[in-house]
């Protein structure tokens, strides 16, 4: 046999190796036999190749196929709440999920032209599930409106209920509102009071849990206080400590009364943070307004408290809460120790149960500063229909 034969062979050969590993094996003889016909190679040379062909198709698509069966036993794909993939043993999970908050804006300014806008309100990435054991769990949220940031990334070990230990970045556990997502909300924003008082969100660790079962609920914790994405300035950091009573029950972090309850659902919970020698400025991403140097203008020791309560019975719900903070400078300055207040309260119904709710807001703040203390308490009166 010549070169060219033995080049027709092996590119025959290799023509019918990819056929084969996705045609079935009663169709090898029919594609030698065409190549026959084309006269590409002999018959003799047909004869050989089937020998070689013919028995070993179908061991390689029943070790393709027993492959294939080995590798779905071992992983499961499916959607439920989310796209998941999960092994069957549960050691190993990831959900995934896209929210997104589209906005159309019409403003009336006083002495100036009105404005209309468009805006991509929220759009989140979620990326949670468990890893190694069930217990084990990891949530990592990704900011994707006007640029991509971390916003969210921990893992925490979920083994005790009475204490579960957390680390990585997180909403600080101290007001109801804040620890409520915004994809959870009745109306688009948040108070105005929750605007000036929350924490945002910050490194560090924490331990919550739920001691007295679904009764009571507890988190403390200690970060950096820098706010998200940053690490200390100092030696000092932030304490947050959370209590939540819940006597009918478990409450969720969700203001609509969506699940219709047909019991009364009451959560009362209180909080309180502490940050010693924060410095102006040092608080700030995804933070708050203690990153403003108006609000801190030099070292100060800052305490913040809040009350808030929370109710739901059939279509009705209720939400309120009451902040209260001190700024303290700690060295000799002229400016002297200041506090602010303020305040929200919430109440939607449903006139069609699960289907149209009817919601408003008031919320007041005196959100005084070392720099401004006179003149600047604020007000809103928001209403909203879903």
């Amino acid at each position: 046999m010549g070169t060219k034969g033995v080049v027709a062979i092996l590119v025959s050969m290799a023509i019918l190796l990819t056929v084969v590993s996705v045609a079935k094996a009663d169709r090898v003889d029919d594609l030698i036999q065409l190549l026959i016909d084309k006269g590409t190679i002999s018959k003799d040379e047909g004869t050989a190749l089937k020998k070689k062909l013919g028995p070993e198709a179908p061991a390689q698509q029943q070790q393709a196929s027993a492959q294939q069966e080995e590798w779905t036993k071992k992983i499961e794909v499916g959607y439920n709440k989310g796209a998941y993939i999960k092994t069957p043993d549960g050691r190993f999970s990831l959900r995934t999920n896209v929210g997104l908050q589209g906005q159309f804006n019409y403003q009336w300014l006083e002495g100036q032209e009105d404005k209309t806008t468009f805006q991509v309100k929220r759009a989140r990435l979620w990326f949670t599930g468990n890893a190694f054991e069930s217990w084990l769990k990891y949530y990592t949220q990704i900011t994707l409106e006007q640029s991509v940031n971390l916003r969210d990334a921990y893992m925490e070990a979920d083994y005790y209920k009475a204490a579960v230990p957390r680390v990585g970045q997180y909403k600080v556990p101290f007001d109801r509102e804040f620890l409520t997502s915004a994809f959870n909300l009745q109306l688009i924003d948040r108070s105005i009071a929750n605007n000036q008082f929350n924490l945002g969100r910050d490194i560090g660790v924490q331990v919550a849990g739920f001691p007295l079962g679904d009764l009571f609920e507890y988190r403390v914790g200690m970060f950096n206080g820098s706010g998200a994405n940053q690490d200390n300035v100092n030696t000092e950091y932030m304490y947050v400590g959370r209590a939540v009573l819940t006597p009918f029950g478990p409450y969720a972090y969700s203001q609509a009364a969506l699940d219709d309850p047909k019991k009364p659902l009451l959560a009362i919970g209180v909080a309180g943070a502490y940050m010693p020698g924060l410095d102006p400025g040092e608080r700030r991403i995804l933070a708050g307004v203690l990153g403003s140097t108006s609000v801190v203008p030099v070292k100060s020791d800052v305490s913040e408290l809040v009350g808030d309560m929370a109710f739901k019975l059939h279509g009705f719900s209720f939400e309120g809460g009451y902040y209260y903070r001190i700024i303290d400078p700690k060295a000799p300055t002229r400016f002297g120790s200041t506090n602010a207040w303020g305040y929200y309260a919430q109440a939607g119904y449903f006139l069609i149960p699960k289907k149209f709710e009817v919601a408003a807001r008031y919320s007041y703040m005196n959100p005084d500063t070392p720099t401004q203390r006179a003149n600047n308490n604020q007000y809103e009166v928001t209403g909203g229909v879903s």
